[in-house]
């Protein structure tokens, strides 16, 4: 009775498995990205006031919970699973990561190549096979009748 008690208890709570390589990089990112919003604020001015300072600090902590808050995951389990990553995870992340950036400046890419395009223009994309026209050739189009 007790067991089943206390696995009711954990699976309530919200207890997560440990966290993998791709959702680390994940919310490494988004906080990095929380928190350069929140140094852009506060990038114009030279010294900062005291009561600035601990504004930008707490603007900081927000930025970051919320983003854990996001991924439903606890602040001591973030902890914990940082401090406990193996080379080899933290490895992964940074590989992640990468993809991730790479991902994110390729679709840049095409919204600016998008928003550059005038109206009735084409675009026109080339791959590294041309699927239609095989598939075209398979069914028999484009050969000529005799």
């Amino acid at each position: 009775m007790r067991f089943v008690f206390l696995s009711f208890l954990l699976v309530a709570t919200g207890a997560r498995a440990e966290l993998s390589p791709e959702e680390v990089a994940k919310i490494q990112r988004e906080q990095a990205k929380a928190r350069d919003a929140v140094t852009e604020k506060y990038k114009g001015k030279d010294k900062l006031s005291a009561a600035e300072l601990r504004a930008q600090s707490k603007e900081l902590a927000e930025a970051e919970r919320s983003v854990l808050d996001a991924h439903n995951v606890k602040a001591g389990d973030w902890v914990k699973a940082s401090a406990k990553m193996s080379t080899d995870d933290r490895a992964k992340v940074d590989a992640a990561k990468k993809q991730m950036t790479a991902e994110e400046e390729a679709a840049a890419k095409k919204a600016a190549a998008k928003k550059e395009m005038k109206p009735g223009e084409v675009t026109i994309e080339t791959g590294e096979k041309n699927e239609a026209a095989e598939m075209d050739k398979a069914m028999g189009f484009g050969k000529k009748k005799k």
